[in-house]
């Protein structure tokens, strides 16, 4: 079990997170979602010991949390200039006894040995997702993986989710698009304001885009009916 009691996270007096007391079950791939602003990359931050809380701590299985537990794909990641994709991978110590870079090259099909710089932002992404599965983490955050991948990675990326549950991770996926969460998500978590206000199971994934968009899509129905 993955713990977290009194979590805040403040900058410049504005709180972020706001006091967050919740568990996540270990093994399973919990899906968090909120609108813009609503912390969900400031709570990614806190779990992959980026950023450090005000208050508040994380424990996994009655032990804190740390850098050494977790595997981060952030939404914009940081590339060296002038360095390939080969060496960019070579960066990251392999600790993962079955990453096979040859057999992910057939779906990813990326130019390894041309610099990163004249990737697109899909190619950029796939890059490092393949860093991130060298590694033999407990906890995978995958902060927006499903951002500017074609359709036919993001069905990769899919599978590759169901595939590190399988293998007993913890998977943390935020996402825009509800629909790839439906078919990866054990639970999915809402996140509003800085603050966890509900959780779904299975069962009532159907709820979740009308309990997030619903006031939204009402205020911009009568503004768009009344401006175009």
């Amino acid at each position: 079990m993955i713990n977290i009691q009194d979590l805040t996270v403040s900058f410049n007096d504005h709180e972020v997170l706001k006091n967050i007391d919740i568990d996540f079950e270990h093994g399973l791939v919990h899906g968090i979602v909120g609108l813009n602003g609503a912390g969900k990359t400031t709570f990614f931050n806190v779990l992959a010991k980026i950023l450090k809380p005000n208050t508040g701590t994380v424990n996994q299985s009655g032990t804190a949390l740390t850098i050494k537990d977790t595997a981060y794909l952030e939404t914009n990641n940081f590339f060296f200039s002038r360095i390939t994709g080969n060496e960019y991978l070579k960066i990251f110590k392999q600790t993962n006894a079955d990453y096979n870079l040859a057999a992910l090259q057939e779906y990813f099909k990326l130019p390894l040995d041309e610099l990163i710089e004249n990737y697109s932002t899909g190619m950029k992404k796939k890059l490092a997702l393949l860093a991130v599965l060298k590694q033999d983490k407990s906890i995978f955050i995958l902060d927006e993986p499903f951002n500017g991948l074609d359709l036919e990675t993001n069905k990769v990326l899919e599978i590759i989710i169901k595939s590190l549950k399988q293998k007993q991770k913890t998977v943390f996926v935020s996402s825009h698009i509800i629909e790839p969460l439906h078919t990866t998500c054990d639970y999915i978590h809402l996140l509003e304001n800085g603050c966890f206000v509900k959780t779904y199971p299975k069962p009532e994934f159907d709820k979740i885009e009308d309990e997030l968009f619903g006031k939204l899509k009402s205020e911009a129905n009568q503004i768009i009916s009344r401006s175009i």
